[in-house]
């Protein structure tokens, strides 16, 4: 039987200074230290794993908490938002001029045979200018209170946009914008 022969890629013991026997070395003493850096990297971002599970899990916390206080601060935000809005138009209001002697005038310049359909009072330029729209079965009481308007001393100007009678209906819609004078305003 022949005789065994071993094979072997470490350099002999023999001519350790040749180059290939130097690299061979060098090969696996600088694997060893990459083998050895490269498992404490994956041990260190294993154990790192469950300390940012942690953290993940109380920042999740964390918002589940701030989000259940804002669901439940949301009414109370809009409440006060609201009372906001309120104590604005109050103050507002007690800053303007009561209205209520523009629309006594209104309403003394109206005919009984006239119904308001809407009234909106705005402030433009510093005049109050109202929008109303009425409604009347006869031409008669919207002649009267045309004239009713025009001849007001509290009125400095009134147009009416629109007169009209539909086929199938018995009355009259008549828009119109009036400019209130600007003594008390």
């Amino acid at each position: 039987m022949p005789s065994k022969k071993e094979i072997s890629l470490l350099p002999d013991s023999e001519n350790i200074n040749n180059i290939g026997a130097r690299a061979i070395r060098w090969v696996t003493t600088v694997g060893r230290y990459v083998i050895i850096f490269t498992e404490l990297v994956v041990i260190s971002a294993f154990i790192s794993r469950f300390w940012l599970d942690r953290k993940n899990a109380d920042l999740s916390e964390v918002i589940r908490q701030q989000k259940a206080i804002l669901e439940s601060t949301k009414d109370f935000e809009t409440e006060y938002s609201l009372l906001q809005q309120r104590l604005k138009f109050i103050k507002d209001s007690n800053i303007q001029t009561s209205y209520s002697e523009k629309l006594t005038t209104l309403a003394n310049s109206t005919p009984n045979e006239i119904i308001f359909d809407k009234l909106a009072l705005s402030e433009k330029d510093n005049q109050l200018i109202a929008n109303i729209s009425v409604f009347s079965y006869t031409e008669e009481s919207i002649i009267d209170f045309a004239t009713n308007l025009i001849l007001n001393p509290q009125i400095s100007s009134v147009n009416i946009s629109k007169i009209e009678k539909k086929p199938k209906e018995n009355r009259y819609q008549i828009e119109i914008n009036l400019v209130f004078k600007n003594e008390t305003i």
